[in-house]
């Protein structure tokens, strides 16, 4: 594989396309009219993308879980679309525990309303435009400041590592950020709970180490098989 292949499927893996709030009709929306609209924005992107399609069976659960604000009726909203957008994109790096504790704060921020949402995501959109511009750019300084030659087979396969270690570092940034910023409410009891079991845990052995010793020199103390104890 020479470079231009590589910057070929460098631009495919990030040629996806997103919609846009002003795309999204400000009528409330069924459930498969909501999943035909993004599906069908899904199209006009890389084919890669086409099939990671956001589900009724998705969208179901993002409302079960508390990702979503509360529906009425069988109609989501403009606001509702926007979340269940947000959850989609972070999904693929958070948990669903971690996206439920960012969204929660989210929504119960002085500040949040559905117009702040509206702003916030097409901001968001404009820097994710701004990295699929980017994106070959940032990975052929990468190779070019460590003198790889992606033909060669060992220098491919260092850059793969490299890519994999930077998408893990990136990851591991995100979830550091939102623990600092949104800490985990039941982290402090979990971790109280762990340490108590730890210390029943080295209790119970240190009562077990003990015994064993007692035993032993109880052992040792009495007479001998076939020996009768002094008179």
């Amino acid at each position: 594989m020479n470079i231009c292949e590589v910057e070929e499927l460098v631009r495919e893996a990030v040629r996806d396309a997103d919609l846009r709030p002003e795309e999204i009709p400000a009528i409330d929306l069924y459930l498969d009219q909501i999943t035909s609209l993004v599906a069908d924005k899904k199209h006009e992107g890389s084919a890669r993308f086409e099939d990671r399609v956001l589900t009724k069976t998705m969208i179901n659960n993002y409302s079960k879980d508390g990702l979503l604000s509360p529906i009425k009726g069988k109609k989501y909203s403009k606001e509702h679309i926007l979340q269940m957008l947000a959850v989609y994109e972070l999904k693929n790096t958070l948990s669903i525990g971690e996206i439920k504790r960012v969204l929660q704060n989210v929504y119960k921020s002085e500040d949040y309303s559905g117009k702040w949402l509206e702003g916030t995501y097409n901001r968001y959109l404009d820097i994710k435009e701004y990295e699929r511009s980017e994106a070959w750019s940032l990975l052929r300084v990468l190779i070019e400041k460590n003198d790889l030659d992606v033909e060669k087979e060992n220098d491919f396969f260092t850059l793969l590592l490299a890519m994999a270690s930077m998408s893990s570092y990136l990851k591991n940034a995100v979830q550091l950020l939102l623990e600092s910023h949104y800490p985990d409410p039941d982290a402090e009891k979990n971790r109280a709970e762990q340490e108590k079991k730890e210390e029943a845990k080295r209790v119970k052995a240190e009562q077990k180490s003990a015994k064993v010793k007692e035993q032993k020199a109880q052992k040792e103390a009495s007479p001998q098989n076939g020996e009768e104890a002094p008179a």
